[in-house]
């Protein structure tokens, strides 16, 4: 089981003086130019080519697959809510009996009512009061401490032993993310909970089916080296005790981790968006699919790649290709060049009911002339009445489904930080020990952080994404048993 860290380069080290350049620039808008959508920037599968696709991904030899999966730190947002109740009860009382209408229904409640009874808490049905002396066991340190555990540590699913969302990344990375009977996975995890995760997968790789098989599993964490500063609002250093402030630079900051994975081909998915088991063989298609397309692409680009070895420059077969994938393939001998060395990604795409998450668009792009995104809304200008009109058609979003080929077309590594557009930083307004600060934060890692990549985006199915951002979701009916 390995537990490096990947290691920086000197080039992606930025010094305070260029941040603080960007606090005086601003946020720097993405020009949309018209929503990608199915039939225009976005690739729908009959169930034929959805079959066939699988069917190429199976069948592929010669590359190393990987799944990555991005873990967040304690989890207290998923219990953002249950703490506002807590704190002005009387306020949240509609809410509150409504959760506890179902709480019974939670795969935890024993665990609850266990903690509950040792410290001789009445029954919740007893009214508001009992109900928040119970709210306050589910995420307080004298209770079950869930606000403070790690997502990935929390029983999502029975069946009927506890799993934890820890537990579902290891079956679907034997489903898809196996080669030569050897599964491979990385957790990025906050140094907090490093060795509570390293502790649940040992237990795991102890059981059925999971001893079944050889392992490959690393961890890593968001290298201190790109946080960022804090200023105030004349964008000068905010220093408590004569200590600059430095805050994690967001998720973007993990292409590092990517970047230092050994594998060719990786799955991205977020540590959250698991489903129940009885919902596994769907979900594994789908992620086949979706490398599937990725491989022909790949194949596609090849041969190009190898015409222009010859010193070839077919318009033909580039108007082909443009076509097919609808991507702005260049002409220019050198820019194709270039081009041709970029990191491929397919991003798989939902359609858009209310869902957060960045969006599928076609953007101005200096190289190409314009390229497909993943988009979030905060990197939209709002003001702009035609950048409005675009976003409002959009119509379908990205849940952080990618699968990525990491390495070239003759199978190199790439330097993955050689292809993120580092203009795509966010400023946003942030409060720390009272005071109003604003903070900075990389290029996110499915955005700006992959700006450069060959992209393409794939329709799949809503079922395929089963996020839990708050406690209440775990009763939607992709985590209950059937």
């Amino acid at each position: 089981m390995s537990t490096s860290n990947p290691t920086l380069s000197q080039t992606t080290v930025h010094s305070f003086e260029t941040q603080i350049r960007k606090f005086e620039v601003g946020t720097k808008y993405v020009r949309l130019l018209r929503p990608a959508t199915v039939g225009g920037g976005i690739i729908r599968l009959t169930p034929k080519e959805r079959a066939a696709a699988v069917k190429r991904y199976d069948e592929a030899r010669g590359f190393v697959p990987m799944k990555f999966v991005p873990a967040s730190g304690a989890a207290t947002r998923m219990f953002k809510g249950v703490l506002k109740w807590i704190d002005n009860p009387k306020t949240h009382q509609k809410e509150i009996d409504v959760f506890f209408d179902r709480a019974e229904e939670f795969i935890f409640f024993e665990q609850w009512l266990e903690v509950a009874n040792n410290a001789d808490v009445e029954t919740y049905q007893a009214g508001l009061s009992s109900k928040v002396k119970w709210l306050q066991l589910l995420v307080s340190e004298e209770g079950l401490a869930y606000a403070s555990k790690p997502k990935g540590l929390l029983p999502f699913h029975a069946y009927p032993e506890v799993a934890t969302p820890i537990t579902e990344h290891l079956k679907e990375a034997m489903e898809y993310a196996m080669s030569d009977n050897k599964a491979r996975l990385h957790f990025t995890v906050s140094p907090e909970h490093r060795a509570s995760f390293e502790k649940e997968v040992a237990n795991l790789l102890t059981q059925s089916p999971f001893n079944e098989i050889e392992w490959e599993i690393g961890f890593s964490h968001q290298d201190p080296e790109t946080d960022t500063v804090a200023v105030d609002e004349k964008n000068a250093l905010v220093e408590i005790k004569g200590e600059v402030i430095k805050r994690p630079g967001g998720h973007g900051a993990l292409i590092h981790n990517l970047n230092g994975l050994d594998a060719d081909l990786i799955f991205i998915k977020n540590i959250d968006n698991v489903a129940h088991g009885r919902m596994l063989k769907e979900t594994s298609e789908h992620k086949k699919a979706i490398a599937g397309i990725l491989l022909e692409l790949r194949t596609d680009l090849q041969h190009l790649d190898g015409e222009l070895a010859k010193g070839l420059i077919d318009e033909v077969h580039i108007r082909e290709l443009r076509d097919k994938w609808k991507i702005r393939i260049p002409k220019d001998f050198q820019k194709l060049k270039a081009y041709l060395k970029r990191p491929i990604r397919v991003c798989g795409m939902v359609k858009n009911q209310g869902e957060p998450g960045g969006g599928p668009f076609y953007t101005t792009d200096r190289f190409t002339g314009e390229s497909l995104q993943v988009v979030e809304q905060a990197q939209i200008d709002n003001k702009d009445s035609r950048q409005r009109h675009i976003l409002s058609n959009s119509t379908h979003f990205n849940p952080v489904d990618l699968v990525c080929y990491v390495k070239d077309l003759k199978g190199n590594s790439i330097d993955l930080t050689q292809y993120v557009d580092d203009d795509l930083y966010f400023i946003a307004n942030k409060s720390h020990q009272g005071r109003d600060i604003k903070a900075l934060e990389w290029p996110g890692l499915w955005n700006g952080g992959m700006a450069h990549w060959v992209t393409i985006f794939v329709e799949v199915p809503i079922e395929t994404f089963n996020p839990v951002k708050e406690v209440g979701d775990l009763l939607r009916p992709a985590h209950l048993a059937g």
